[in-house]
Formats: structure tokens, C-alpha cells, sequence
């Protein structure tokens, strides 16, 4: 099962890190309040596409056309993960501060994809509808970019080893969180929370 489905998935997932890592850096290098100018604009096309999508059948073939390699079968006559992707990062520039919102992307933008593609691929253990191989695919590549990333940019990414640790379980635990919770919204919105009472 798993080669198939993990092949299925390699499009999503460039197109995942890519749109994540152009979102965050608008969202942290665009002053405020235009970052949040920015996200906003983002978060309503996605409605506005999404929503077009499902209720004009020739808007929903051209999209099919366009984004068909990034969908899911069951996101053809469906929500994408569009809308609360950006939603999440939309709300986390909002809520705190760009320090905190910026750190908060790692496990969203990379924990996610890791769990999805462990879980896919040799994900035997299941919690709910996820698998622990998943959650701790998840959890290691958060802590992989948090180490990474606070080496080169300790300005931002600078917390102590422990908050690093803390934050990525965080984003971890949010990521497995079942429906109705999307996960795009929570890891965000936990792992900035986990940030700001931390630091």
C-alpha cells in the first residue's frame, strides 16, 4: 500500500511546504498590519475559490485541471485543506506575536507532511484515526528543523532545548487530535500558544 500511496502524495506535499514557507514569510518579513492585510486576502480567495469550486461544476473542472495532481480523490467533489491551512496561519500572525507566529509554522509545515507520509508508508500502530509511526515521523522532523533552524536563526528560533522539545510534542499531540479538529488550525494555534507562555 505504501509506495502507491506515498507516490500520490509527493505532489501535496511539495506544494504544501512550498505554499507554507511562502505564507510564513509573508506573514513574518511584511510589516504589520500588512501581513495580516496579506494572510487575510489569501484566506478569502481560498474561500472564494473553494466555494465557486463546489457550486459551479465548470469552476470545479477547471480547478480539477489546474491543482488535480495536489487532490485528493475525496477532495474533488469536496473541501480541500485550503481553507484552514490558511486560516491557521492567518490566525496565528494575528494572535501573536511574528517571533512567536513564524516558530509556530515548523511543526504545521513540516511535522504534518512527515506524519502523513510515515503514516502512509509504514504506519501499523493506529491511535485513532492516525498511526504513533505518523506522530513520531511528526515529532522528529519538528525537532530536525527547530534544531536546524535555531543554529542559523537563533533571532528567531533561539528558545531553550527544553521549549524546543515542548513545542514540537505540542505541535505532535495537535496534529493527532481527531475530528473535528483540523489539524491545519490546531498545530498552529497550540504550538504559539505553547511559545508564548514558554517564553
Amino acid at each position: 500500500m505504501a509506495s502507491a500511496d506515498i507516490r500520490k502524495e509527493i505532489p501535496r506535499t511539495f506544494f504544501h511546504i512550498l505554499g507554507g514557507l511562502i505564507l510564513a514569510g509573508a506573514g513574518f518579513f511584511l510589516p504589520p498590519p500588512l501581513n495580516g492585510y496579506f494572510l487575510a486576502v489569501v484566506f478569502c480567495a481560498a474561500c472564494v475559490v473553494e466555494g465557486a469550486r463546489l457550486l459551479v461544476p465548470s469552476v470545479n473542472r477547471a480547478a480539477r485541471i489546474v491543482v488535480g495532481p495536489f487532490m485528493r480523490p475525496g477532495e474533488e467533489r469536496g473541501l480541500t485543506g485550503a481553507i484552514p491551512f490558511t486560516g491557521g496561519v492567518l490566525l496565528a500572525f494575528l494572535l501573536f506575536p511574528r517571533v512567536v507566529a513564524l516558530a509556530s509554522m515548523v511543526p504545521l509545515i513540516f511535522g504534518d507532511r512527515a506524519a502523513l507520509l510515515a503514516g502512509k508508508g509504514f504506519g501499523r500502530i493506529r491511535i485513532g484515526a492516525k498511526t504513533l509511526e505518523g506522530s513520531l515521523a511528526c515529532l522528529a522532523a519538528s525537532l530536525a528543523v527547530y534544531f536546524f533552524a535555531s543554529f542559523f536563526w537563533p533571532a528567531v528560533f533561539g528558545y531553550p532545548l527544553l521549549v524546543l522539545i515542548g513545542a514540537s510534542i505540542t505541535g505532535t499531540a495537535a496534529e493527532a487530535l481527531p475530528r473535528p479538529f483540523d489539524d491545519n488550525l490546531t498545530i498552529p494555534l497550540a504550538v504559539g500558544a505553547f511559545l508564548l507562555l514558554a517564553g
